[in-house]
């Protein structure tokens, strides 16, 4: 079954964020040295392990996926691992040669993945063995989701497909038309309430049924401006977080921005250029923007309660909270911890030589994060007396 607002662009360019010609080029701000401050935690590494050579110095984005007994990475030669949780122990690699984009989603027994020649992979989360893969419209450079009955994957050129989670075989297909120049990369799609809510590199968000591929609502958070097509950029390439009767989201070179998850209506937006992971704790939202600014908003009415800025050009990952506290990865491979709170810093980490792959990832107060070139890791906070 196909919903469609109008026809895909026909041919989708990418504007990769470490080409000089981006706008709002983070790799063109002077980075910040790493800053002082005062620890208020210590950080212990419970383990580490190699996973392949991560993405290398590609643009490709390479998130974890975190179950109750595995932890799941791959890297850009198609190479897919299996780690028990607690020790880090490789208990199976994959080799399925595929270049795999947008990050792992790992949940109901099974590792799901896309590739940027269009294709929606499942692998047995026990064993690594391929269950089905699926030709899909175009690449997939966002990480996909599933309720155990439907595996959604989001292309680059407009379309959010569900496949029968068990057969792979496609059971709608929600299109919408797209620039023809976007980021590389892609929101994750949220199942919530028999829902999906899906973003897209037009500045919109999407509420879909979840049952039958039908438009719910479809709604424009942040309106292209300038005159190239680089300026226009508004894509939705951040997380959405949907909670508390809202879809939050965020865009480059656009907005911070809350919807109402029934029909769509804002609430509130502000000013904010971001295309990485967002994150929420106890009725807050943390984002770090393109210029590496981490902002703490109210989740009720949008008023930012801090900004660390000590952080300033040091490329960002996005946020995640972990024990209370705000983290995020830099460019050196460093993990920083700021008091949700306050922002203030109150730890730090150094993970590795190189930038980490993908946002880390929180399971049960344990962060995993991965390096670029393929260091996995987990990290437990421990306060200092």
């Amino acid at each position: 079954m196909k919903h469609s607002f109008s026809a895909p662009a026909a041919a989708v360019l990418l504007c990769v964020m470490a080409l000089a010609g981006c706008s709002s080029n983070p790799n063109a701000i002077e980075p910040n040295p790493l800053p002082d401050f005062d620890k208020r935690f210590d950080v212990d590494r419970l383990w580490r392990s190699g996973a392949g050579d991560g993405v290398e110095e590609s643009a490709v984005t390479l998130r974890p996926a975190v179950t109750a007994q595995r932890v799941f990475a791959a890297d850009i030669h198609g190479r897919v691992y299996g780690f028990d949780r607690e020790k880090g122990k490789r208990q199976w690699r994959a080799k399925t040669g595929d270049r795999i984009s947008g990050g792992l989603y790992a949940g109901y027994g099974q590792v799901l993945y896309g590739t940027r020649e269009g294709e929606a992979v499942a692998l047995d989360a026990e064993t690594g063995d391929e269950l089905w893969r699926t030709p899909v419209s175009s690449e997939i450079m966002a990480e996909p989701t599933s309720n155990g009955l439907l595996a959604i994957f989001q292309t680059i050129d407009g379309h959010v497909q569900a496949l029968d989670a068990e057969t792979g075989e496609q059971v709608w297909d929600y299109e919408t038309t797209v620039p023809n120049l976007t980021l590389l990369g892609g929101a994750q799609p949220v199942i919530e309430s028999g829902r999906v809510y899906a973003g897209f590199a037009s500045g919109k968000v999407a509420a879909i049924e979840l049952e039958t591929g039908a438009p719910v609502w479809e709604r424009r958070v942040a309106e292209p401006t300038g005159r190239s097509e680089l300026d226009r950029l508004v894509d939705v390439d951040s997380s959405l977080l949907v909670e508390n009767g809202g879809v939050f989201t965020a865009t480059f070179q656009g907005k911070l921005a809350v919807l109402d998850w029934e029909n769509g209506r804002p609430y509130w937006n502000k000013d904010l250029s971001s295309h990485q992971e967002l994150s929420s704790y106890l009725g807050s939202l943390f984002v770090s923007d393109s210029d590496g600014l981490v902002r703490a908003a109210e989740q009720r009415s949008g008023s930012f309660l801090w900004q660390q800025d000590k952080l300033y050009g040091r490329r960002l990952t996005g946020t995640v909270v972990q024990d209370g506290l705000v983290a995020v990865g830099d460019f050196e491979g460093y993990l920083h911890w700021m008091d949700a709170d306050t922002g203030e810093l109150v730890a730090r980490y150094h993970h590795d030589g190189d930038p980490f792959a993908g946002t880390p990832v929180v399971y049960e107060d344990v962060l995993y994060a991965l390096s670029a070139d393929g260091k996995l890791a987990a990290y437990r906070l421990e306060e200092r007396d």
